[in-house]
């Protein structure tokens, strides 16, 4: 069976299934997720845990004799298998399916995977598990999404927060869930029924993390503002204008040749399968980048591209980041100063 994670309370009442897929790639969302099945399984005997890190040296052949031992003073155990890839192998996938074949009541498996693909979902081993199971995916907390998070979270511990205090706040943990969450329980520390802007001025800094990849989702949806910010963290944080490169170069190199294939005549559905851009919130985005943009100005976020690399590697006299903002001002669509230096 599939949950989601807003079921998964009401589910639990009914009574625990032998085995349970978590999958996503949030930290905190998985973090709770198992927060709730360990809770459930202690409160009906589940004494004992293991918590099992899978890779490839892991011996399942061990791990199968201690989940199949069957003893009179044996306790109720939780196995907790974190499979950083998501896949569990040849190996993993045959000890599954053994574990299905015979299963041991005294035992609840939590398989904790990050977010799986298609393939993954229709391996055996996986089919398997969702008919005696349950399968819980967890998506990230979208940017518009995160006011409303936090309104709820705030909601349960007693709270509420006014329309420009929330806005703020979403604003200075967006990208970082945990923070966020942290931050509502250091307001909660203050006594306040009601969060107004103030007490946010007061109490919360800039908590706000990103990574490469909500760099290039901002800038090819056109969110300047939001893309220069990006650029001012990672920038703070220490990292080398080579890492942030590597993606934005791809997504330009992408536009380019889609952009090159629509003026050519190809429909744009047809254009992202000779390129293999499967998945659609991907799609959205490159439709959007694309209808601002033509071949030249594509070849000009190339060019640009270069320059950082030029500099990057101390081949040149300018400024890495602000040719890097100057990339995403371009593929945003606006107007920005000269790049002609380097």
């Amino acid at each position: 069976m599939r949950l989601k994670p807003e079921q998964l309370g009401q589910h639990l009442q009914q009574g625990l299934k032998p085995f349970y897929i978590v999958s996503g790639d949030d930290p905190l969302l998985s973090q709770e997720i198992n927060d709730q099945l360990r809770a459930a399984a202690k409160a009906q005997g589940f004494d004992e845990r293991e918590v099992h890190h899978v890779d490839n040296s892991f011996d399942w052949g061990n791990f199968l004799e201690s989940a199949n031992a069957l003893s009179l003073f044996a306790e109720r155990k939780v196995h907790e298998l974190r499979i950083d890839n998501g896949k569990p192998g040849d190996k993993g996938s045959k000890a599954l399916l053994s574990l299905l074949e015979q299963p041991n009541p005294d035992n609840v498996f939590v398989l904790i995977l990050p977010r799986i693909d298609k393939g993954t979902q229709n391996s055996k081993w996986f089919k398997a598990i969702e008919k005696v199971g349950a399968f819980i995916a967890h998506w990230p907390i979208e940017r518009h999404q995160l006011p409303g998070w936090i309104q709820n979270r705030l909601r349960q511990q007693g709270m509420r927060a006014e329309t420009d205090a929330l806005t703020v706040l979403a604003e200075r943990t967006d990208g970082n869930l945990l923070a966020a969450a942290q931050e509502v329980e250091k307001l909660k520390m203050l006594g306040l029924e009601t969060i107004r802007l103030e007490d946010v001025d007061d109490n919360i800094g800039d908590a706000s993390r990103y990574d490469v990849f909500a760099l290039s989702e901002a800038a090819l949806k056109g969110d300047s503002a939001r893309s220069l910010h990006i650029i001012d963290v990672l920038q703070g944080e220490g990292m080398n204008a080579l890492q942030p490169l590597a993606i934005m170069a791809n997504e330009v190199r992408q536009l380019h040749s889609l952009v090159q294939l629509r003026d050519m005549g190809t429909p744009v559905d047809q254009a992202f399968k000779t390129m293999k851009i499967n998945w659609p919130k991907k799609q959205s985005q490159l439709k959007a980048a694309m209808g601002r943009h033509t071949l030249s100005s594509l070849t000009e976020c190339l060019q640009i591209c270069r320059q950082i690399d030029v500099v990057s590697k101390g081949l040149g006299q300018d400024d890495p980041w602000r040719l890097m903002s100057l990339l995403v001002i371009k593929l945003c669509s606006l107007k920005a100063f000269s790049a002609k230096a380097v």
